[in-house]
């Protein structure tokens, strides 16, 4: 009984971690198929589902923060542009036309 009851609580926990990380990387329409096997009111799974969007948002956010402030600390941007502007030329191809506008004539003209 004892084992039962520890193998039920790890398929549990195994389940659980895998929805908390999964919050980050799934689809919506995934996360919401891998909840249901956990036969939860709607009310709860629309929270569940709601708190992983947020969830996933702000480590996202913050991930971008992150990584933005590492690169901006080793990366001297001022000094990137003008190696870029110096070492490089630039070529731009336009092309315009020129239409006279259609003009719709009166009935009786």
């Amino acid at each position: 009984m004892a084992d039962d009851f520890q193998s039920k609580a790890a398929e549990v926990a195994k389940k659980v971690l895998t929805v908390g990380v999964g919050a980050l990387f799934l689809t919506e329409e995934s996360l919401r198929g891998l909840i249901s096997e956990f036969k939860l009111p709607k009310e709860l799974i629309s929270a569940v589902l709601d708190s992983a969007n947020k969830t996933k948002g702000e480590f996202f956010k913050t991930l971008s923060h992150e990584m933005m402030e590492t690169i901006a600390g080793k990366v001297d941007a001022k000094a990137l542009l003008q190696s870029v502007l110096e070492n490089n030329e630039f070529e731009f191809h336009v092309k315009m036309s020129l239409k006279p506008k259609k003009t719709e004539t009166k009935e009786g003209e």
